[in-house]
Protein backbone atom coordinates (compact mmCIF):
# COMPACT_ATOMS: atom_id res chain seq x y z
CA UNK A 1 0.00 0.00 0.00
CA UNK A 2 1.12 3.47 -0.52
CA UNK A 3 0.59 4.66 2.88
CA UNK A 4 0.43 3.37 6.36
CA UNK A 5 -3.19 3.39 6.74
CA UNK A 6 -4.56 4.41 9.64
CA UNK A 7 -8.64 4.44 10.62
CA UNK A 8 -10.55 5.53 13.51
CA UNK A 9 -13.28 3.18 14.55
CA UNK A 10 -16.41 4.43 14.76
CA UNK A 11 -17.38 3.10 18.43
CA UNK A 12 -14.28 4.52 20.13
CA UNK A 13 -13.84 8.39 18.04
CA UNK A 14 -15.71 10.19 21.34
CA UNK A 15 -12.70 8.24 23.87
CA UNK A 16 -10.87 10.90 24.91
CA UNK A 17 -6.72 9.95 25.57
CA UNK A 18 -7.57 10.35 29.50
CA UNK A 19 -8.68 6.44 29.24
CA UNK A 20 -7.27 3.80 27.25
CA UNK A 21 -7.75 4.65 22.84
CA UNK A 22 -7.60 1.73 20.52
CA UNK A 23 -6.94 3.41 16.67
CA UNK A 24 -6.69 1.25 13.61
CA UNK A 25 -3.24 1.73 12.29
CA UNK A 26 -2.73 -0.29 9.06
CA UNK A 27 -3.57 -3.68 9.53
CA UNK A 28 -2.89 -3.96 13.26
CA UNK A 29 -4.15 -2.08 16.25
CA UNK A 30 -2.11 0.89 18.13
CA UNK A 31 -3.19 1.54 21.68
CA UNK A 32 -2.32 4.35 23.63
CA UNK A 33 -3.02 4.60 26.91
CA UNK A 34 -2.56 8.65 28.72
CA UNK A 35 -2.54 7.14 31.90
CA UNK A 36 0.48 4.95 31.61
CA UNK A 37 3.74 6.41 32.49
CA UNK A 38 5.35 5.79 29.46
CA UNK A 39 5.19 9.04 27.13
CA UNK A 40 2.81 8.86 24.02
CA UNK A 41 5.86 9.42 21.30
CA UNK A 42 7.33 6.72 23.01
CA UNK A 43 4.23 4.41 23.49
CA UNK A 44 4.36 4.98 19.27
CA UNK A 45 7.65 4.32 18.44
CA UNK A 46 7.59 1.13 19.95
CA UNK A 47 4.66 0.17 18.30
CA UNK A 48 5.73 0.67 14.80
CA UNK A 49 8.98 -0.70 16.03
CA UNK A 50 7.15 -3.94 16.60
CA UNK A 51 5.19 -3.96 13.57
CA UNK A 52 8.85 -3.72 12.03
CA UNK A 53 10.11 -6.52 13.47
CA UNK A 54 6.88 -8.60 12.91
CA UNK A 55 6.90 -8.20 9.09
CA UNK A 56 3.05 -6.26 9.35
CA UNK A 57 4.99 -3.28 8.02
CA UNK A 58 7.38 -4.16 5.09
CA UNK A 59 10.61 -3.12 3.49
CA UNK A 60 10.03 0.44 1.12
CA UNK A 61 6.27 0.76 2.88
CA UNK A 62 5.83 4.58 3.37
CA UNK A 63 4.43 5.94 6.05
CA UNK A 64 1.48 8.46 6.88
CA UNK A 65 3.51 12.28 7.01
CA UNK A 66 3.57 13.15 10.86
CA UNK A 67 1.26 15.62 10.38
CA UNK A 68 -1.94 13.49 9.24
CA UNK A 69 -1.01 10.85 11.39
CA UNK A 70 -0.96 13.24 14.41
CA UNK A 71 -4.44 14.06 13.40
CA UNK A 72 -5.49 10.66 13.19
CA UNK A 73 -4.25 9.83 16.79
CA UNK A 74 -5.57 12.88 18.06
CA UNK A 75 -2.04 14.22 19.50
CA UNK A 76 0.47 16.90 18.45
CA UNK A 77 2.67 16.51 15.77
CA UNK A 78 5.41 16.83 17.97
CA UNK A 79 4.39 13.48 19.42
CA UNK A 80 4.82 11.56 16.12
CA UNK A 81 7.91 13.65 14.81
CA UNK A 82 9.75 12.81 18.08
CA UNK A 83 8.52 9.06 17.27
CA UNK A 84 9.48 9.05 14.20
CA UNK A 85 12.72 10.99 15.11
CA UNK A 86 13.56 8.04 17.20
CA UNK A 87 13.06 5.27 14.68
CA UNK A 88 15.22 6.99 12.07
CA UNK A 89 18.09 7.53 14.82
CA UNK A 90 17.65 3.23 14.90
CA UNK A 91 17.76 3.52 11.89
CA UNK A 92 14.28 1.27 11.25
CA UNK A 93 12.88 4.44 9.19
CA UNK A 94 14.32 6.82 6.67
CA UNK A 95 13.09 10.23 5.32
CA UNK A 96 13.47 11.69 1.67
CA UNK A 97 12.68 15.53 1.17
CA UNK A 98 9.63 15.42 -1.02
CA UNK A 99 8.95 11.88 -1.36
CA UNK A 100 7.70 10.66 2.68
CA UNK A 101 9.75 8.83 4.84
CA UNK A 102 9.70 4.96 4.03
CA UNK A 103 11.05 1.28 6.49
CA UNK A 104 14.70 1.34 5.93
CA UNK A 105 16.43 -1.44 3.83
CA UNK A 106 18.42 -1.97 7.44
CA UNK A 107 15.11 -2.89 9.01
CA UNK A 108 15.14 -6.44 7.65
CA UNK A 109 18.35 -7.00 10.23
CA UNK A 110 15.64 -6.75 13.07
CA UNK A 111 14.09 -9.44 11.38
CA UNK A 112 16.88 -11.77 10.46
CA UNK A 113 19.24 -11.45 13.62
CA UNK A 114 21.75 -13.43 11.84
CA UNK A 115 22.75 -11.53 9.33
CA UNK A 116 25.10 -8.58 10.43
CA UNK A 117 23.80 -5.12 9.67
CA UNK A 118 25.80 -2.42 7.01
CA UNK A 119 24.98 0.18 10.11
CA UNK A 120 26.10 -1.64 13.01
CA UNK A 121 29.00 -2.78 11.76
CA UNK A 122 29.75 0.92 11.27
CA UNK A 123 29.03 1.82 14.72
CA UNK A 124 30.92 -1.08 15.89
CA UNK A 125 34.13 -0.25 13.81
CA UNK A 126 33.62 3.90 14.56
CA UNK A 127 33.27 3.15 17.89
CA UNK A 128 36.53 1.58 19.17
CA UNK A 129 38.23 5.32 17.44
CA UNK A 130 35.42 7.65 19.27
CA UNK A 131 37.30 9.37 22.60
CA UNK A 132 34.10 10.14 24.46
CA UNK A 133 31.13 8.28 24.83
CA UNK A 134 27.84 9.48 23.43
CA UNK A 135 25.53 12.03 25.63
CA UNK A 136 21.96 12.09 25.69
CA UNK A 137 20.60 14.10 22.92
CA UNK A 138 17.03 14.31 24.13
CA UNK A 139 17.59 18.11 25.07
CA UNK A 140 18.14 18.78 21.37
CA UNK A 141 15.55 16.68 20.41
CA UNK A 142 13.33 18.64 22.57
CA UNK A 143 15.24 22.40 21.03
CA UNK A 144 14.50 21.13 17.18
CA UNK A 145 10.13 20.44 18.45
CA UNK A 146 10.35 24.14 18.92
CA UNK A 147 10.32 24.88 15.51
CA UNK A 148 7.35 22.22 14.36
CA UNK A 149 4.29 24.52 13.46
CA UNK A 150 2.05 25.44 16.13
CA UNK A 151 3.98 24.14 18.90
CA UNK A 152 4.04 27.39 21.75
CA UNK A 153 8.29 26.55 22.87
CA UNK A 154 9.16 28.00 26.45
CA UNK A 155 12.20 25.77 25.74
CA UNK A 156 14.90 28.18 24.34
CA UNK A 157 16.44 31.24 25.73
CA UNK A 158 16.61 33.52 22.31
CA UNK A 159 14.70 36.50 20.92
CA UNK A 160 11.47 36.53 18.44
CA UNK A 161 11.72 36.42 14.77
CA UNK A 162 9.87 39.11 14.91
CA UNK A 163 12.34 40.62 16.82
CA UNK A 164 15.19 39.86 15.10
CA UNK A 165 17.19 42.83 13.79
CA UNK A 166 17.35 41.83 10.15
CA UNK A 167 17.29 45.27 8.39
CA UNK A 168 19.70 46.54 11.14
CA UNK A 169 22.39 44.02 10.02
CA UNK A 170 21.06 44.36 6.03
CA UNK A 171 22.33 47.95 6.44
CA UNK A 172 25.23 47.36 8.66
CA UNK A 173 26.82 44.64 6.39
CA UNK A 174 26.22 46.81 3.17
CA UNK A 175 28.02 49.68 4.80
CA UNK A 176 31.16 47.92 6.11
CA UNK A 177 31.57 45.72 2.77
CA UNK A 178 31.60 49.04 0.89
CA UNK A 179 34.02 50.47 3.34
CA UNK A 180 36.73 47.13 4.18
CA UNK A 181 35.27 44.40 2.23
CA UNK A 182 38.34 42.95 0.48
CA UNK A 183 40.01 43.02 4.14
CA UNK A 184 37.28 42.01 6.04
CA UNK A 185 36.76 38.25 3.86
CA UNK A 186 40.26 37.89 4.27
CA UNK A 187 41.55 36.27 7.12
CA UNK A 188 42.07 38.30 10.17
CA UNK A 189 43.61 38.88 13.63
CA UNK A 190 43.27 35.60 15.97
CA UNK A 191 42.82 38.83 18.82
CA UNK A 192 39.61 39.96 16.64
CA UNK A 193 38.54 42.60 15.01
CA UNK A 194 40.50 45.96 16.10
CA UNK A 195 37.57 48.53 15.51
CA UNK A 196 35.26 45.63 17.20
CA UNK A 197 37.74 45.23 20.34
CA UNK A 198 38.24 49.30 20.93
CA UNK A 199 34.13 49.33 20.98
CA UNK A 200 34.18 46.78 23.58
CA UNK A 201 36.82 48.16 25.71
CA UNK A 202 34.94 51.62 25.73
CA UNK A 203 31.25 49.55 26.75
CA UNK A 204 33.84 47.77 29.52
CA UNK A 205 34.90 51.05 30.68
CA UNK A 206 31.16 52.41 31.05
CA UNK A 207 30.44 49.48 33.00
CA UNK A 208 33.43 49.95 35.44
CA UNK A 209 35.48 47.52 34.25
CA UNK A 210 38.83 48.81 32.78
CA UNK A 211 40.68 46.92 29.85
CA UNK A 212 43.80 47.46 27.83
CA UNK A 213 43.49 45.72 24.00
CA UNK A 214 45.60 43.30 24.83
CA UNK A 215 43.31 41.84 27.42
CA UNK A 216 40.65 41.43 25.63
CA UNK A 217 39.77 37.98 22.85
CA UNK A 218 36.84 37.87 20.37
CA UNK A 219 35.78 34.72 20.59
CA UNK A 220 32.64 32.56 18.38
CA UNK A 221 29.95 33.00 21.70
CA UNK A 222 30.89 32.24 25.23
CA UNK A 223 30.82 29.17 24.39
CA UNK A 224 33.93 28.38 22.78
CA UNK A 225 35.28 30.85 25.25
CA UNK A 226 34.68 28.25 27.96
CA UNK A 227 35.69 25.75 25.79
CA UNK A 228 39.52 27.46 25.52
CA UNK A 229 39.51 27.96 29.02
CA UNK A 230 38.99 24.39 29.36
CA UNK A 231 41.82 23.73 27.65
CA UNK A 232 43.92 25.99 28.16
CA UNK A 233 43.81 26.25 32.13
CA UNK A 234 42.33 22.66 33.19
CA UNK A 235 44.59 19.98 33.34
CA UNK A 236 44.09 15.89 34.61
CA UNK A 237 43.09 15.73 38.07
CA UNK A 238 42.20 19.42 38.85
CA UNK A 239 39.62 20.56 40.82
CA UNK A 240 36.38 22.92 39.45
CA UNK A 241 33.52 24.11 41.07
CA UNK A 242 30.36 24.81 39.45
CA UNK A 243 27.05 25.83 39.87
CA UNK A 244 24.50 23.22 40.24
CA UNK A 245 21.93 23.70 38.29
CA UNK A 246 23.57 25.71 35.40
CA UNK A 247 23.57 26.17 31.82
CA UNK A 248 23.92 23.08 29.68
CA UNK A 249 26.56 23.72 27.30
CA UNK A 250 28.80 25.21 30.72
CA UNK A 251 28.62 21.86 32.58
CA UNK A 252 29.20 19.89 29.41
CA UNK A 253 32.66 21.39 28.36
CA UNK A 254 33.78 20.78 32.31
CA UNK A 255 32.56 17.31 32.70
CA UNK A 256 34.94 14.93 32.11
CA UNK A 257 36.63 11.74 34.37
CA UNK A 258 39.74 13.40 34.53
CA UNK A 259 38.53 16.86 36.22
CA UNK A 260 36.83 16.52 39.74
CA UNK A 261 33.85 18.92 38.78
CA UNK A 262 31.88 20.22 42.31
CA UNK A 263 28.49 20.63 42.07
CA UNK A 264 28.21 24.08 44.41
CA UNK A 265 23.98 24.54 45.31
CA UNK A 266 22.43 27.29 44.56
CA UNK A 267 20.68 30.06 47.19
CA UNK A 268 18.01 32.94 46.32
CA UNK A 269 21.08 34.91 46.81
CA UNK A 270 23.34 33.20 44.05
CA UNK A 271 26.49 30.74 44.24
CA UNK A 272 26.27 28.69 47.94
CA UNK A 273 29.26 31.01 49.46
CA UNK A 274 29.21 29.18 52.41
CA UNK A 275 29.12 26.03 50.93
CA UNK A 276 32.02 27.10 48.71
CA UNK A 277 34.11 28.48 51.92
CA UNK A 278 34.06 24.87 52.67
CA UNK A 279 35.17 23.81 49.59
CA UNK A 280 37.86 25.82 49.12
CA UNK A 281 39.02 24.65 53.07
CA UNK A 282 39.68 21.81 51.78
CA UNK A 283 40.17 21.44 48.10
CA UNK A 284 43.10 23.00 45.80
CA UNK A 285 40.22 24.46 43.20
CA UNK A 286 41.52 25.40 40.10
CA UNK A 287 38.67 27.61 38.85
CA UNK A 288 35.01 29.16 39.95
CA UNK A 289 32.63 28.68 37.92
CA UNK A 290 29.52 31.60 37.71
CA UNK A 291 26.55 33.83 36.32
CA UNK A 292 26.26 35.93 39.12
CA UNK A 293 23.24 38.08 36.58
CA UNK A 294 20.42 36.61 36.30
CA UNK A 295 21.48 33.10 36.58
CA UNK A 296 20.71 30.18 33.71
CA UNK A 297 18.30 28.60 34.43
CA UNK A 298 17.27 29.97 38.00
CA UNK A 299 17.43 33.49 37.18
CA UNK A 300 18.42 34.47 40.28
CA UNK A 301 21.11 37.79 40.95
CA UNK A 302 23.91 38.03 43.64
CA UNK A 303 23.59 40.94 45.59
CA UNK A 304 26.41 43.14 46.41
CA UNK A 305 27.70 42.08 49.36
CA UNK A 306 27.91 38.76 48.50
CA UNK A 307 29.71 39.52 45.10
CA UNK A 308 32.54 41.29 47.48
CA UNK A 309 32.51 37.98 49.80
CA UNK A 310 32.77 35.78 46.08
CA UNK A 311 35.74 37.63 45.40
CA UNK A 312 37.41 37.67 49.02
CA UNK A 313 37.44 34.05 49.34
CA UNK A 314 38.61 34.04 45.48
CA UNK A 315 41.28 36.34 46.47
CA UNK A 316 41.98 34.33 49.81
CA UNK A 317 42.67 31.34 48.27
CA UNK A 318 43.87 32.86 45.01
CA UNK A 319 41.33 30.61 42.53
CA UNK A 320 40.18 32.34 39.44
CA UNK A 321 36.61 32.92 38.95
CA UNK A 322 35.21 32.35 35.55
CA UNK A 323 32.29 34.96 35.25
CA UNK A 324 29.07 34.40 33.13
CA UNK A 325 27.46 38.00 32.29
CA UNK A 326 25.79 37.01 29.00
CA UNK A 327 22.47 38.11 30.50
CA UNK A 328 24.18 41.15 31.91
CA UNK A 329 22.26 43.74 30.07
CA UNK A 330 19.22 42.12 30.43
CA UNK A 331 17.64 43.94 32.96
CA UNK A 332 14.39 45.31 33.55
CA UNK A 333 13.90 46.30 37.30
CA UNK A 334 15.45 46.38 40.19
CA UNK A 335 19.12 48.03 41.09
CA UNK A 336 21.57 47.55 38.39
CA UNK A 337 24.72 45.54 39.74
CA UNK A 338 28.29 45.59 38.63
CA UNK A 339 30.01 42.87 37.75
CA UNK A 340 32.25 40.98 39.36
CA UNK A 341 34.73 42.16 36.95
CA UNK A 342 34.05 45.39 37.66
CA UNK A 343 34.83 44.56 41.53
CA UNK A 344 37.87 43.07 41.27
CA UNK A 345 41.45 44.50 42.72
CA UNK A 346 43.05 40.96 42.34
CA UNK A 347 42.79 40.55 38.94
CA UNK A 348 41.34 36.94 39.40
CA UNK A 349 37.98 37.11 37.17
CA UNK A 350 37.73 35.97 33.82
CA UNK A 351 34.64 37.76 32.45
CA UNK A 352 32.66 36.44 29.64
CA UNK A 353 30.07 38.22 27.62
CA UNK A 354 28.25 38.08 23.85
CA UNK A 355 26.06 39.86 21.41
CA UNK A 356 23.82 36.37 21.55
CA UNK A 357 21.13 37.12 24.47
CA UNK A 358 20.68 40.65 22.85
CA UNK A 359 19.35 39.34 19.06
CA UNK A 360 22.69 38.31 17.38
CA UNK A 361 23.07 34.95 18.49
CA UNK A 362 23.14 34.08 14.65
CA UNK A 363 26.31 35.88 13.96
CA UNK A 364 27.99 34.10 16.72
CA UNK A 365 30.68 36.33 18.47
CA UNK A 366 31.51 36.97 21.87
CA UNK A 367 34.46 38.17 23.98
CA UNK A 368 37.10 37.41 26.93
CA UNK A 369 38.34 39.80 29.63
CA UNK A 370 41.10 38.44 31.51
CA UNK A 371 44.65 38.60 32.52
CA UNK A 372 46.54 39.70 29.75
CA UNK A 373 48.66 36.53 30.32
CA UNK A 374 45.25 34.89 30.32
CA UNK A 375 44.28 36.65 26.87
CA UNK A 376 47.73 35.20 25.64
CA UNK A 377 47.43 31.71 26.16
CA UNK A 378 43.81 31.69 25.08
CA UNK A 379 44.80 33.28 21.91
CA UNK A 380 47.11 30.32 21.30
CA UNK A 381 44.25 28.06 21.92
CA UNK A 382 42.08 29.94 19.43
CA UNK A 383 44.51 29.78 16.61
CA UNK A 384 44.90 26.07 17.18
CA UNK A 385 41.21 25.55 16.96
CA UNK A 386 39.92 28.32 14.30
CA UNK A 387 41.80 30.73 13.54
CA UNK A 388 39.92 33.95 14.31
CA UNK A 389 36.15 34.52 14.41
CA UNK A 390 34.74 35.47 11.37
CA UNK A 391 35.83 39.35 10.49
CA UNK A 392 32.36 40.33 8.21
CA UNK A 393 30.26 39.39 12.23
CA UNK A 394 32.66 41.24 13.97
CA UNK A 395 32.82 44.63 11.57
CA UNK A 396 28.83 44.57 11.55
CA UNK A 397 28.28 44.77 15.27
CA UNK A 398 30.95 47.20 15.15
CA UNK A 399 29.33 49.43 13.01
CA UNK A 400 26.09 48.93 14.53
CA UNK A 401 27.56 50.01 18.07
CA UNK A 402 29.61 52.45 17.06
CA UNK A 403 26.95 54.62 15.23
CA UNK A 404 24.54 53.91 18.62
CA UNK A 405 22.49 51.34 16.94
CA UNK A 406 23.43 48.88 19.22
CA UNK A 407 21.88 50.59 22.24
CA UNK A 408 18.98 52.05 20.98
CA UNK A 409 18.18 48.56 19.82
CA UNK A 410 18.87 46.81 23.75
CA UNK A 411 16.19 49.45 25.23
CA UNK A 412 13.98 47.93 22.41
CA UNK A 413 14.12 44.45 23.35
CA UNK A 414 14.25 45.29 26.96
CA UNK A 415 11.17 47.10 26.85
CA UNK A 416 9.46 44.04 24.79
CA UNK A 417 11.05 41.35 26.97
CA UNK A 418 9.56 43.27 30.34
CA UNK A 419 6.11 43.16 29.14
CA UNK A 420 6.53 39.61 28.33
CA UNK A 421 7.76 38.84 32.21
CA UNK A 422 4.72 40.93 33.22
CA UNK A 423 2.56 38.96 31.26
CA UNK A 424 4.21 35.58 31.97
CA UNK A 425 4.01 36.44 35.94
CA UNK A 426 0.47 37.67 35.50
CA UNK A 427 -0.55 34.12 33.89
CA UNK A 428 1.33 32.04 36.19
CA UNK A 429 -0.43 33.75 39.20
CA UNK A 430 -3.49 33.48 37.34
CA UNK A 431 -3.30 29.45 36.27
CA UNK A 432 -0.26 27.75 38.33
CA UNK A 433 -1.67 26.15 41.42
CA UNK A 434 0.16 27.90 44.75
CA UNK A 435 2.09 24.42 45.02
CA UNK A 436 4.02 25.61 41.76
CA UNK A 437 6.95 28.05 43.62
CA UNK A 438 7.88 30.17 40.63
CA UNK A 439 11.12 32.71 40.76
CA UNK A 440 10.26 36.55 40.21
CA UNK A 441 13.31 37.51 38.31
CA UNK A 442 14.67 40.87 37.53
CA UNK A 443 15.83 40.14 34.33
CA UNK A 444 16.82 37.38 32.07
CA UNK A 445 14.41 35.18 29.83
CA UNK A 446 13.65 32.68 31.47
CA UNK A 447 11.50 31.55 34.98
CA UNK A 448 12.10 29.04 37.12
CA UNK A 449 9.26 26.56 38.33
CA UNK A 450 9.84 24.31 41.64
CA UNK A 451 7.01 21.64 42.07
CA UNK A 452 6.22 19.64 44.64
CA UNK A 453 8.93 16.57 45.39
CA UNK A 454 6.48 13.74 43.80
CA UNK A 455 6.21 15.48 40.86
CA UNK A 456 8.50 14.71 37.80
CA UNK A 457 8.30 17.69 35.75
CA UNK A 458 9.64 15.23 32.95
CA UNK A 459 6.46 13.20 33.12
CA UNK A 460 4.95 16.66 32.83
CA UNK A 461 6.84 18.05 29.77
CA UNK A 462 5.47 14.41 27.73
CA UNK A 463 1.93 15.35 28.61
CA UNK A 464 1.99 19.34 27.55
CA UNK A 465 3.49 18.04 24.39
CA UNK A 466 0.39 16.13 23.31
CA UNK A 467 -1.00 19.48 23.92
CA UNK A 468 1.70 21.80 22.30
CA UNK A 469 3.67 22.68 24.61
CA UNK A 470 7.08 22.46 26.01
CA UNK A 471 9.39 23.55 28.56
CA UNK A 472 12.71 22.39 29.69
CA UNK A 473 13.12 19.76 32.78
CA UNK A 474 15.57 20.68 35.29
CA UNK A 475 17.32 17.58 34.75
CA UNK A 476 19.16 19.04 31.91
CA UNK A 477 20.58 21.64 34.20
CA UNK A 478 21.50 19.09 37.01
CA UNK A 479 25.34 17.05 36.64
CA UNK A 480 24.78 15.95 39.87
CA UNK A 481 21.89 14.84 42.09
CA UNK A 482 19.48 16.04 39.28
CA UNK A 483 16.63 17.27 40.52
CA UNK A 484 13.24 16.19 38.79
CA UNK A 485 10.35 18.54 40.66
CA UNK A 486 11.39 21.51 38.53
CA UNK A 487 11.61 23.15 35.04
CA UNK A 488 12.58 26.38 32.63
CA UNK A 489 9.81 28.49 30.94
CA UNK A 490 11.51 30.76 28.91
CA UNK A 491 9.40 33.60 27.59
CA UNK A 492 11.50 35.73 25.13
CA UNK A 493 11.01 33.79 22.33
CA UNK A 494 7.44 33.26 22.80
CA UNK A 495 4.43 35.74 21.65
CA UNK A 496 2.55 37.80 24.74
CA UNK A 497 -0.82 35.72 23.72
CA UNK A 498 0.83 32.70 23.53
CA UNK A 499 2.39 33.03 26.65
CA UNK A 500 -0.58 33.02 28.53
CA UNK A 501 -2.05 30.45 26.24
CA UNK A 502 0.84 28.10 26.79
CA UNK A 503 1.13 28.95 30.87
CA UNK A 504 -2.95 28.52 30.97
CA UNK A 505 -2.39 24.57 29.49
CA UNK A 506 0.01 24.05 31.97
CA UNK A 507 -1.80 24.73 34.89
CA UNK A 508 -4.48 22.56 33.60
CA UNK A 509 -1.95 19.99 33.92
CA UNK A 510 -0.24 21.14 37.04
CA UNK A 511 -3.83 20.93 38.81
CA UNK A 512 -4.34 17.52 37.30
CA UNK A 513 -1.03 16.29 39.04
CA UNK A 514 -1.08 18.03 41.97
CA UNK A 515 -5.11 16.64 42.64
CA UNK A 516 -3.43 13.00 41.39
CA UNK A 517 -1.28 13.26 44.08
CA UNK A 518 -3.30 14.41 47.06
CA UNK A 519 -6.34 12.01 46.08
CA UNK A 520 -3.17 9.07 46.22
CA UNK A 521 -1.66 10.74 49.53
CA UNK A 522 -5.65 10.58 50.53
CA UNK A 523 -6.02 6.83 49.68
CA UNK A 524 -2.82 6.07 51.18
CA UNK A 525 -4.16 7.34 54.49
CA UNK A 526 -7.68 5.79 54.48
CA UNK A 527 -5.64 1.91 53.88
CA UNK A 528 -3.53 2.98 56.73
CA UNK A 529 -6.40 3.82 58.85
CA UNK A 530 -8.31 0.58 57.91
CA UNK A 531 -5.03 -1.57 58.75
CA UNK A 532 -5.00 0.05 62.11
CA UNK A 533 -8.46 -1.15 62.61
Amino acid sequence: MDYLALYILPEMSDIGLDHQSIRRFGPVLITLDASLDKPLYAQIRDQIRDRISSGALKIGERLEPSRELAKRLGVHRTTVSNAYADLEADGLIQGTVGRGTFVSPLAADLRRPSAPARRAHQDVFWQSFLAQEQRDDSLGRLMASALEPGVISFATAHGPDDLTPVDLVRRATDAVLRRDGAKLLQYGSSDGYAPLKAYLQSRARRDGIPLEADELLITNGCQQALDLIRHSLVEAGDVVVCENPTYTGLWNIFDSSDVRLIAAPVTPDGLDLDFLAAVLEQNKVKLILTSPTFHNPTGVTMPLAARKRLLELAARHQVPIVEDDIYGALRYRGRELPPLKALDTAGLVIYLNSFSKVGFSGLRVGWVAASRRVIERLRWAKQRADIHTNMLGQAVLEDLGRHGVLDKFIRRIRKEYAAKLETAERAVAQYFPPQARVTQPEGGMALWVELPAALDAGALLAKAQDRGVIFAPARYFYFHNPRHNAFRLCFSAVPNAQIESGVRILGELLHEEIGRLSRGKSAARADAGVALV
